[in-house]
């Protein structure tokens, strides 16, 4: 609520959609006049007339879940090391346990982020809508009623929150345990690097689906979310094969959220020392 109710949160709101439109923009009038710009703008990039609707989709399906870990995450990350920082902790934990503080930080996050979203997509709509009366243009609607896009729907929301509870514990992990910002700095810049790791063997994914790399990292936690996304909507695996995978993120965003916990509630009241290995292994112990 304290986000929700703030003017920079609005302003925010309205501000990063028109942000990024300019940047694309600007990245797309430079890339028109220069081959060099565009291939050092995205040089891991598949070549977009070879490749499907679909897997076009998967590819910007992807991009923006990890964009979205990345970003909320990170405020994940900074509300709770604020929180340490200025002993709120203290207060909050005479009443509900650590775990639970955890637990509500990462769905409060996400609530936030869930606004915002609803904000971006009805300008989206409303946008379209203009720009269809001002065109006088008809849109066919019959890809609305493809089966695939649908269950590419589903498998890209039942991914994206596996993938944030795992991540956003992970992330309020290491809010918690350090109030030093060199540390804090090290555990930032390791996640940051899995997330860019996972974006780019999404991207990847895209025309390699059935590699073994794609395999190999759709199994893995800290690639599923992205991969398995880019993978579900190329429809390059089967079904079966996608749950599979949904249901081992699922368990291992539980382990996480355990693991997380544990160290969320042994470490947030304990300020200006430096843990080690030893001690993150004890408040993985503790009960």
């Amino acid at each position: 609520m304290t986000d929700l109710t703030s003017k920079s949160f609005w302003v925010m709101t309205l501000v990063v959609p028109v942000l990024y439109v300019v940047f694309g923009l600007i990245v797309g009038m430079m890339a028109a006049e220069s081959d060099t710009f565009a291939k050092f703008a995205n040089p891991t990039a598949p070549d977009e007339e070879n490749l499907s609707g679909w897997q076009i989709a998967g590819m910007m399906g992807g991009l923006l879940l990890t964009l979205f870990l990345m970003i909320y995450g990170s405020q994940i990350y900074a509300k709770v090391r604020k929180e340490k920082i200025n002993r709120i902790m203290e207060v909050l934990a005479t009443s509900v346990t650590g775990r639970t503080l955890m637990i509500g930080k990462v769905i409060s996050v996400l609530i936030v982020g869930f606004v915002q979203l609803a904000v971006w997509v009805l300008f989206g709509l409303a946008a379209m809508g203009i720009f269809i009366a001002v065109a006088a243009a008809a849109m066919p609607m019959d890809w609305l009623a493809e089966p695939h896009l649908w269950l590419s729907i589903m498998w890209l929301t039942l991914f994206f929150f596996g993938g944030y509870l795992f991540y956003g514990s992970i992330y309020a992990a290491c809010g918690a345990i350090t109030d030093k910002d060199n540390e804090n700095q090290g555990y930032m810049t390791a996640i940051t690097m899995l997330l860019l790791i996972s974006m780019y063997v999404g991207q990847f994914a895209v025309d390699n689906g059935t590699s073994a790399i794609t395999q190999i990292c759709c199994f893995v936690p800290f690639t599923a979310p992205s991969v398995c996304t880019v993978a579900a909507f190329a429809g390059d695996m089967p079904v079966w094969e996608t749950a599979l995978q949904c249901i081992l993120l699922y368990g291992w965003a539980f382990l996480a959220l355990s693991f997380s916990g544990k160290i969320y509630t042994s470490s947030i009241l304990l300020k200006g020392r430096k843990f080690s290995p030893k001690d993150i292994v004890l408040f993985l112990k503790a009960k």
